[in-house]
C-alpha cells in the first residue's frame, strides 16, 4: 500500500517544529517556533488550540515535552532558557512560565530540538541563531538536563544546528543530528548514567544522493530512523545499522522539519514543516502533515521527570 499524505492543519506556520505525541491524552503537541506559539491538536474532534508563550514574540519556543505525572505542565526550550509552562490547553495565553535553566548569555546561541530519554531525561541542544541566515559557526552544545541540581551537561561542543534526536528500542544507542555535517550519527549510550562514548557515522545524507540536509527525526519499533530532510521535500527512512536507505516519502513542499509517530496505534506519522524561506506561493509549505499507510510504527513519547 502507498503511503497517504494529508494535510491535517491549514495554518501555514512559519517554523512548524517539535511534534509530541501524548499517547495516554491521545493528542499532539507542536510548535511554531519563531512565533513562540504552542499548538494542541486533538484528533477525535479535529480540535486544535494554541498557546502564545511570548506575546511579543521575542523568544523562540523550540519544543514541547509534558512534565510526567502533573497535568499541564510542560518542559519547552524558551529562547536560552529551559522554562516549566502551566497551560490548560485552552486559553491563548500561558497560566504560568518559569524558568528552570539560564544558559550563560555570552553563549549567543538558543535551544532547538529536544526529547526525553526511558528515565525522564530531558535531552536538547542549541544553535547560533546566525546559521539561519547563512552563518557556518559552530557555536552550538549538546546538553541533558539535571533537573534536581537545575544545571545543564554538555556533552558535545562546536555544533552546527542541534537537531533530531531518537533512542534505539533497547535504549542502548542514542542517535544524533548536527544538520551542517549532514549525516545522522550514534552514539553507546548508558541509560543509567546518561553518558554517551563511541560516537559514529550511522547515515550520511551526501553518500546517498539526498537532497537539503537532516532536521528532526523519530524511530520506529524495528529500530529504523525516520528522518526529515530541510529542503529535501522528504522524509526518509533509513538504517543505521547498514547506513542505507529504504525508502521516502516526498511531499510537496521543500522544509520539512520534523516527524513523531501518533495515533491509537502509533502507526501515523506527524509531520511538521516550515515556510519562512519557501519561494514563491507554495500552498503547502509550513502546514502538518499527516502520512497512514507505511507498514510500521513507533513507540510512545517518554515525559520529563522533575
Amino acid at each position: 500500500m502507498a503511503p497517504n499524505i494529508k494535510i491535517v492543519h491549514n495554518e501555514k506556520l512559519v517554523l512548524g517544529e517539535g511534534p509530541y505525541w501524548d499517547h495516554v491524552a491521545q493528542v499532539l503537541y507542536y510548535v511554531n517556533v519563531l512565533e513562540s506559539t504552542i499548538f494542541k491538536y486533538e484528533p477525535s474532534t479535529e480540535k486544535f488550540t494554541q498557546v502564545i508563550v511570548d506575546k511579543d514574540k521575542k523568544s523562540s519556543v523550540s519544543f514541547v515535552i509534558p512534565v510526567e505525572g502533573i497535568k499541564d505542565k510542560f518542559v519547552i526550550g524558551y529562547g536560552n532558557k529551559l522554562a516549566l509552562l502551566t497551560w490548560n490547553g485552552i486559553s491563548t495565553y500561558p497560566t504560568n512560565l518559569e524558568i528552570l535553566i539560564s544558559l550563560n548569555e555570552a553563549t549567543d546561541t538558543v535551544f532547538n530540538d529536544g526529547k526525553v530519554d526511558a528515565r525522564g531525561r530531558l535531552w536538547t541542544g542549541t544553535v547560533f541563531p546566525g546559521v539561519i541566515t547563512g552563518s557556518q559557526e559552530r557555536r552550538g552544545e549538546l546538553y541533558s538536563m539535571n533537573s534536581q541540581e537545575k544545571c545543564v551537561t554538555s556533552h558535545a561542543t562546536g555544533i552546527g544546528i542541534s537537531n533530531g534526536l531518537a533512542w534505539s528500542t533497547d535504549h542502548k544507542i542514542f542517535y544524533y543530528i548536527d544538520s551542517l555535517n549532514n549525516t545522522v550519527d550514534a552514539f553507546d549510550y548508558n541509560i543509567n548514567s546518561g553518558e554517551l562514548s563511541n560516537r559514529r557515522i550511522a547515515f550520511d545524507f551526501v553518500k546517498n544522493n539526498l537532497k537539503g540536509f537532516p532536521d528532526g527525526m523519530t524511530i520506529d519499533v524495528e529500530n529504523k530512523l525516520w528522518v526529515a530532510a530541510f529542503n529535501g521535500s522528504a522524509v526518509h527512512q533509513v538504517d543505521p545499522e547498514t547506513g542505507s536507505l529504504l525508502q521516502s516519502v516526498k511531499f510537496p513542499t521543500s522544509q520539512i522539519t520534523s516527524a513523531t509517530w501518533g495515533g491509537p496505534n502509533l502507526d501515523e506519522l506527524y509531520v511538521t514543516s516550515a515556510s519562512h524561506s519557501e519561494t514563491g506561493q507554495n500552498f503547502y509549505a509550513g502546514r502538518l502533515f499527516k502520512v497512514t499507510g507505511l507498514g510500521t510504527s513507533g513507540l510512545p513519547g517518554f515525559t520529563v521527570k522533575l
